[in-house]
């Protein structure tokens, strides 16, 4: 079979291969090679003469496959919720405001869109500045109802240990889980993130000694609840200079890509949809004509 890239394909090269016969030894096929074969399957007969005329024949097929159906999600309206890594805060410009432009979930649609480009799809940004898991677990519920989700990408947590330090591991924890149940009780599919590193001596990196134990705990947390893990601490391989703002917390711009693309490639290993690979047949190249070496008949086409 031949892969199409969308309509025929041209100069397909083959060859008729001749024993016997008296030299010199003509042969030629029909279509001939280099022609342009339409997408599906195509007779080919090819034909020797010899010096005292005579003539044996075979031919074969040459099948052309259309391309691939594009690959689909089983899922279309995805909600990233979480506090202002998930929002896009930029500390960097003169106050600290949101920048959706610069966020994982603007990230996150640029890489759908250009994967799944048969889909219409939606990538909301639910996430709220300085909100802490507690408070996310009573906001969810109203974002679910408003946004109709079918994926949850769920980022939150470090609030929790800027204000309460290493008792906010145990209420980051119970408020996640509680949310990924209502998430799952509305037939919302949950992908759990861990929280990025901090960079100690950064302004508002208050608590880096935790944020490994926080994330212990939420590698746990997913299996459990049948959540999908998306581990952005790990895809950050430790680079808290590259990918962090001069606050030593929030992600910059690589650092929200980076976390985009943690989250497209839990997707894409989860939602995506394969179709099934187009059947045509296959054909056999080169051809293969044979002359008898008597003085008269005609000789046998081995296939």
């Amino acid at each position: 079979m031949i892969q199409s890239a969308g309509g025929p394909v041209d100069n397909v090269a083959y060859a008729p291969t001749v024993t016997g016969g008296t030299a010199p030894v003509t042969a030629k096929c029909t279509p001939a090679a280099a022609s342009s074969f339409p997408i599906g399957t195509t007779s080919v007969s090819c034909q020797a003469t010899d010096a005292q005329q005579r003539e044996d024949s075979c031919g074969f097929s040459i099948t052309v496959v259309p391309p691939p159906p594009p690959p689909r999600l089983s899922a279309t309206v995805f909600v990233c919720f979480g506090d202002s890594m998930t929002e896009g805060s930029n500390v960097n410009r003169p106050t600290f405001i949101p920048s959706p432009p610069n966020s994982y979930p603007a990230d996150v649609l640029t890489l759908l869109a250009g994967r799944y480009t048969t889909q219409r799809l939606t990538v909301l940004d639910e996430g709220v500045s300085g909100e802490k898991v507690s408070e996310g677990r009573f906001r969810l519920p109203r974002v679910l109802t408003s946004d109709r989700p079918d994926a949850l990408l769920l980022l939150e947590g470090v609030n929790d240990l800027n204000e309460n330090g290493v008792d906010g591991i145990a209420r980051a924890i119970s408020g996640l889980q509680a949310m990924i149940r209502n998430a799952r009780d509305n037939g919302v599919v949950v992908f759990l993130a861990t929280i990025p590193p901090q960079r100690p001596g950064g302004f508002r990196a208050y608590t880096p000694t935790l944020v490994e134990p926080l994330n212990d705990r939420i590698r746990a947390l997913a299996p459990a609840e049948g959540a999908v893990l998306v581990d952005v601490y790990h895809d950050f391989n430790g680079d808290v200079v590259g990918l962090l703002q001069d606050d030593g917390l929030h992600p910059n711009a690589a650092g929200y890509l980076r976390m985009a693309q943690s989250f497209f490639a839990a997707i894409r290993t989860t939602m995506e949809v394969v179709p099934p690979p187009s059947t045509f047949g296959s054909f056999r190249l080169p051809a293969l004509v044979s002359l008898a070496p008597a003085a008269t008949g005609v000789g046998h086409v081995h296939r």
